[in-house]
């Protein structure tokens, strides 16, 4: 849907300005110099008022087509546009984040429960990351953030943050508290190195299988 607006959205426009512009002409009825330059003044305007409001839509639409539309972050698609686009050259940071038995809470609560929760999860991430980082929901349960110019020391403890955060929040859906708990990968590549897109999200997805062995747990490895 949203390509096919972009695609036909500028003729539209044109078509939409035309007709406006056919309007004026009849109604004004006169072909008189003074009414021909106003009618072209009319359809200046009109056009650019058109043009405003189109290029302002396609913005949203471009935002939204980044957007995931449950918990507000950046979905999978903008995550990888920007890592492919990065050059992931020494410290920089990918973790990949797991909420600890989610198929359980949609089979006991229900899936309005899990949606709550990811919805409270998402809210807790944009909290303990900086205004630079870039979180992204990767898909079902799973979420993932990167970290610009941090020391591996450094990243461990945002990791941490994240987990005693998510420990200690009481998830409540219908007078009902659930405790959370949330499994952390974490890819850091030290200064120097240069790395791969694939390779840095493989980093990431192995130290997460580490860290789901145990749960509620971090696991770090390094380039």
């Amino acid at each position: 849907m949203k390509n096919k607006a972009y695609k036909h959205a500028p003729i539209v426009i044109l078509l939409a300005g035309w007709l406006i512009f056919g309007l004026i002409t009849f109604l004004i009825g006169s072909q008189s110099s003074l009414n021909q330059v106003l009618l072209w003044v009319s359809f200046v305007i009109i056009q650019t008022l058109i043009s405003t409001m189109y290029v302002v839509q396609i913005k949203e639409l471009r935002r939204q087509a980044h957007i995931d539309i449950l918990t507000g972050l950046y979905n999978r698609k903008y995550f990888n546009e920007k890592l492919s686009g990065l050059k992931l050259k020494g410290l920089i940071s990918l973790l990949l984040i797991d909420i600890d038995n989610f198929k359980c809470i949609n089979d006991t609560f229900g899936h309005m429960a899990g949606d709550m929760v990811l919805q409270q999860f998402a809210e807790i991430l944009r909290f303990c990351t900086r205004k630079n980082d870039l979180v992204a929901r990767w898909g079902g349960e799973e979420f993932t953030v990167i970290l610009f110019q941090t020391e591996p020391e450094e990243t461990l403890k945002i990791a941490d943050r994240i987990r005693m955060v998510v420990n200690n929040h009481h998830f409540s859906y219908e007078g009902r508290t659930l405790k959370i708990s949330a499994s952390i990968g974490v890819a850091a590549i030290k200064e120097g190195s240069v790395i791969g897109q694939d390779q840095i999200v493989k980093i990431a997805d192995q130290a997460l299988y580490k860290a789901k062995e145990k749960k509620n747990d971090i696991a770090l490895l390094t380039d």
